[in-house]
């Protein structure tokens, strides 16, 4: 029986009569699944489908030789495919994602508190980004993080250098809930796998400007739709928008936006948009987009953010 974990891909779509690879080097997606792999993919759907039975969760994680999945249910008019996305072996180092490393330093700051977004569309990395950052501050920093996730996605759960981390799996439409839980076991990290309601993101607000650092992911096309997205979700659950804007000028830290593009070499790397609104330098600039945040002129980031990569490249240039 060929084993999946010496074949190269991105995603496997398990269909009822027909299954595919996606992401294979050289090949056009959707790739017929090979002869070879039929009974390796049988019994990896049978571990998906005997998961379903037991929790009745339409997206959950699975392993299997050696690979971890997020797994969702896709129900067409014929029959249900598990869709299954590939995730690393283990968290790898941030260093090491391709992203800039002005980014990187700033994110790494110490003692940093609020909220870290990372933004993207699905499937481009904001989950390995997000995950590498709070293991790489608790190795560094200590101290204790825990995650509210729908399903755990990255093995991020033990010791990380000087620090530890717990996740957490929650009931579907229960985060607002676990994120105030989470908030009472004193972290220093609360990682939010995802902000997908008004709920979660007014938590998520609220615990930012509580002395700890909240990092999470949601979904946007750039820096300044990431913002409006979790205004308009706290503000639905909120219902007052001057405190909403207020507590996202008070509590937002930095923006990430990115997405995967193929370098010369095949490999993907992230394309980051960058927003830092952290005091440990531009700290008037800082308050100039905290301002610009709470009057809700959320049109005039784009600015902040092009600023921002200006005074980057002319720092760059002033170096080299």
């Amino acid at each position: 029986m060929a084993k999946l974990s010496e074949l190269e891909f991105f995603a496997i779509y398990l269909g009822e009569a027909e299954n595919f690879f996606a992401g294979i080097p050289q090949t056009i997606d959707p790739h017929p699944a090979p002869p070879e792999y039929a009974e390796a993919l049988a019994q990896l759907r049978a571990k998906c489908e005997a998961i379903f039975e037991s929790t009745q969760r339409n997206e959950f994680t699975v392993r299997d030789d050696g690979i971890s999945y997020r797994v969702s249910m896709l129900v067409s008019i014929t029959e249900t495919i598990y869709v299954l996305r590939r995730f690393p072996p283990k968290v790898p180092d941030i260093h090491t994602l391709g992203i800039h490393p002005r980014h990187v330093e700033r994110l790494m700051t110490p003692n940093i508190t609020g909220l870290v977004v990372v933004a993207g569309a699905f499937g481009q990395g904001k989950t390995t980004t997000a995950s590498c950052l709070m293991t790489a501050r608790l190795a560094k920093y200590g101290g204790v993080g825990i995650t509210v996730e729908d399903p755990p996605e990255m093995p991020l759960e033990g010791h990380h250098g000087h620090g530890i981390c717990y996740q957490t799996w929650v009931e579907q439409g229960g985060f607002g809930n676990e994120i105030r839980k989470a908030a009472r076991w004193s972290p220093s990290i609360i990682f939010l796998g995802e902000i997908r309601d008004g709920e979660s993101a007014a938590e998520a607000l609220r615990a930012s400007i509580n002395g700890r650092l909240v990092i999470c992911t949601t979904h946007a096309g750039n820096v300044t739709m990431a913002i409006e997205r979790i205004y308009s979700l706290a503000n639905a659950a909120a219902g007052n928008s001057e405190d909403v804007a207020n507590l996202l000028a008070n509590g937002l830290t930095a923006v990430l936006h990115q997405r995967l593009e193929a370098d010369a070499s095949g490999a993907k790397r992230p394309k980051i948009q960058f927003l830092w609104i952290g005091e440990n330098d531009g700290r008037e600039h800082g308050k100039g987009v905290r301002n610009t945040i709470r009057q809700r002129r959320f049109d005039q980031i784009e600015n902040d953010v092009m600023l921002q990569l200006n005074q980057m490249i002319m720092m760059k240039g002033k170096l080299g």
